[in-house]
């Protein structure tokens, strides 16, 4: 048997944790910057009010239902998800994190000593003693029937009290007869227009389709959802994921840019975001990538997209080195007249900081940059994000969040886990 632990409205639920006066209140966690909802407490879904929705088109609902709406804190969301990983994985030896807030794990053998729901009850009742976070679990045979369990369990949690089993062909059947075809793990809602048109509206109907019929529209892929769905297992536990292979900080404005000297800021910001990542997790990068682009839904105010690499001599993590080699790759994309709407800078190639291979024929200056940046980054983790920074950083932050609480300064003064292997954004 799998099962699949999913917590309840994550954003939202880790901004419970922060201030205690958000319980039972509506509460949306925004993008960004600050331009879409995100995330949304149940009394936000009641109110009608969409996933992704634009901010400006609800601000009327917003207002007259008092909905408290908040920026997202990246850091305390990673806290708190590795805050679960770490109490579910002291309890479960197999399992997959599968996201940020969703963690698959095998209860194969466990039936034997345990009756299986009152186990994963006492697994969510740690997690929220732990953490704080509500959580829903879904138990059946296969990955994508826990997918439907827990979807059934997040929809009727009086009922279910959190936990729901697909352990017998009756309930998978009923249960399928029920699911919107657009909810299967993997369909979604382009796939699932496509399936309507084909008269599969419900999970059950795609079963009474032929193999080959599912062949053909879905691939490989599809007959393998069959298969699951039908209760045999095809999917397994995959490893943990394998380390980064690049490091982005990207950001979409809320309104375009037309100064060369505040686009440099953004894009000087994003590299020393992306040094700091790299330095977190013990690695160099050899190559340094800057972009630029215009607003594709605007192509009567011009189209234009810049990109433009860089190979390190030798490989660093400097925010000195990093935000020069920046600085110059943006010197040579940056057009005169163009209105902007993204940047980014991404960082690639890694290697260990104890496995740096030096040139022969270049000087490295990183020997001198490391004792500097470590002594800034431990001082910044003491006492919170940018207080020690370069003379060239405005200490401005690289995305505009606005509405952030006070509690937000210390837990950042206090967050010592690793970065996550997972984005947000």
């Amino acid at each position: 048997m799998f099962a699949l632990i999913d917590c309840n409205n994550f954003f939202v639920s880790c901004e419970r944790t922060l201030d205690k006066s958000l319980e039972n209140v509506p509460v949306a966690v925004l993008s960004n910057n600050d331009g879409c909802i995100v995330s949304r407490s149940q009394e936000v879904k009641n109110l009608g009010i969409p996933m992704g929705a634009p901010l400006f088109k609800y601000k009327k609902i917003i207002e007259e239902n008092n909905v408290r709406i908040f920026s997202a804190k990246f850091e305390l969301y990673n806290y708190k998800s590795q805050q679960v990983i770490q109490t579910v994985s002291s309890l479960i030896p197999d399992y997959e994190v599968y996201s940020i807030d969703e963690i698959f794990f095998s209860l194969n053998g466990f039936e034997r000593f345990f009756d299986l729901e009152n186990y994963c009850r006492e697994i969510r009742k740690k997690v929220k003693d732990t953490t704080d976070i509500p959580t829903c679990v879904g138990i059946a045979p296969t990955k994508t029937l826990a997918k439907v369990a827990n979807h059934i369990a997040k929809k009727f949690p009086q009922k279910f009290d959190g936990i729901y089993t697909l352990d017998t062909p009756e309930k998978i059947e009923k249960a399928l007869k029920w699911f919107e075809i657009e909810e299967i793990w993997g369909i979604g809602r382009r796939l699932g227009a496509k399936m309507r048109d084909a008269g599969v509206n419900k999970a059950y109907d795609l079963l009474q389709k032929p193999e080959m019929w599912v062949k053909q529209i879905m691939g490989i892929h599809g007959t393998r959802m069959v298969r699951e769905l039908r209760g045999i297992p095809q999917l397994v536990l995959e490893e943990a994921p394998s380390a980064k292979q690049s490091i982005a900080t990207t950001r979409s404005f809320m309104e375009m840019i037309t100064e060369k000297e505040e686009l440099r800021e953004r894009v000087k910001s994003f590299s020393f975001a992306c040094a700091e990542k790299l330095r977190r997790q013990n690695t160099c990068c050899k190559k340094i990538t800057v972009f630029v682009h215009t607003n594709r839904f605007r192509k009567e105010l011009g189209v234009y997209y810049g990109a433009l690499s860089y190979t390190f001599p030798n490989p660093s993590s400097s925010s000195v080195t990093i935000s020069k080699a920046a600085n110059l790759l943006f010197e040579a994309i940056y057009k005169e007249g163009i209105s902007y709407k993204k940047a980014g800078v991404i960082v690639s190639d890694f290697v260990p900081d104890n496995e740096r291979l030096i040139s022969l024929f270049e000087k490295d200056v990183e020997q001198k940059h490391i004792p500097i940046m470590k002594a800034m980054d431990f001082l910044n983790k003491k006492y919170g994000r940018d207080k020690i920074r370069l003379a060239s950083q405005s200490g401005k932050p690289n995305y505009e969040r606005k509405i952030l609480s006070p509690e937000y300064e210390k837990f950042l003064k206090n967050n010592t886990l690793p970065e996550a292997n997972f984005r947000f954004h």
